[in-house]
């Protein structure tokens, strides 16, 4: 099974503080990391780490962080191929993490934002050899729809992450089977989920609103929203509502945790699991990442997310 990730890379740099800063505010840090980041390598090494196989596109520029990546690349295992070239500079980004895990980030995306459907063209051919296409709101319109819609008329699946979140373009949604969202991104396209309050929740009770109707209706095969110590909900077109809880973990840092939830949910599926599994999978997959301060060294692999599951009774 193999993946293929439009993807985003930056080089993500993480700062320890004792509390999130305030506006004008200059704060010591305990303790300082940089590693290669964004959401779309995040999601591209997390599946690799869970056994499924990697191609994809990503975007950098002509400057000293470019060949961090590219000997990042090397290091993986991932094609030299995958890399584009682009005028300026790689994407870049700084976190500001405080000791609850809770953290609040700015990312410059640079190259990122060159990326173009006429680079999608002409990586057409690897992109069909896929099982499943995944692209996040880290890189522009023009290249996700090309790939989506070249995917969807060759009856590839499809996942979109829509973070950082902006309006979804009718043309990337009808070409859209998965779509995963937070809680922020879930309201910002009107959804709410009704009985999530409720102590015992049913997954009777998690009923699908008008807005969750619509998305459905416009093409959306499996909506998932992610909702931090409360768990997930999926919707599907096709069969009731499911709850996944979260599992209870200290969290020490949330930077990737939805990058390896979603990479999660991806292994699942294309190992042919139920949803219900592979939503504890994923769910299992974030869990995990929080434990350790940076995302790059804390996604899990196929045999401590094995293991983490079956010692856990948490998240059932």
């Amino acid at each position: 099974m193999k993946v293929f990730v439009v993807g985003s890379v930056v080089v993500a740099c993480s700062v320890k503080v004792t509390r999130l800063p305030l506006a004008g505010e200059s704060l010591s840090g305990s303790t300082f990391l940089a590693e290669p980041g964004g959401k779309g390598f995040n999601l591209a090494l997390a599946v690799s780490r869970l056994g499924v196989g990697v191609d994809g596109i990503f975007s950098v520029g002509e400057d000293l962080f470019s060949s961090v990546i590219s000997s990042t690349f090397a290091q993986l295992g991932f094609s030299s191929e995958m890399l584009v070239r682009r005028e300026g500079s790689t994407g870049a980004g700084v976190a500001f993490v405080d000791p609850a895990g809770e953290n609040c980030l700015a990312v410059c995306l640079g190259a990122n934002l060159a990326l173009t459907a006429d680079d999608i063209r002409s990586f057409a051919p690897r992109l069909l050899r896929s099982n499943l296409v995944a692209a996040t709101f880290e890189t522009p319109d023009a290249p996700i729809d090309e790939a989506f819609a070249l995917a969807r008329a060759r009856g590839i699946t499809t996942l979109l992450n829509p973070s950082p979140f902006r309006p979804i373009a009718p043309s990337i949604l009808a070409n859209t089977s998965i779509l995963v969202v937070n809680a922020v991104e879930a309201a910002a396209l009107g959804i709410s989920i009704p009985g999530l309050s409720m102590p015992g929740v049913s997954d009777e009770a998690l009923q699908p609103t008008p807005a969750i109707d619509r998305l459905l209706a416009d093409g959306v095969d499996l909506l998932i929203v992610t909702l931090g110590h409360r768990g997930a909900v999926a919707f599907r077109s096709h069969g009731p509502p499911l709850h996944q809880p979260a599992f209870e973990v200290a969290a020490v840092d949330t930077v990737g945790a939805g990058d390896a939830f979603a990479a999660g949910l991806i292994a699942g599926l294309l190992a042919g699991k139920p949803l219900n599994e592979a939503l504890r999978s994923a769910a299992a997959c974030g869990a995990l990442t929080t434990l350790q301060f940076g995302a790059f060294k804390s996604f899990p692999t196929e045999l401590s997310l094995t293991a983490f599951v079956g010692q856990n009774t948490s998240g059932q």
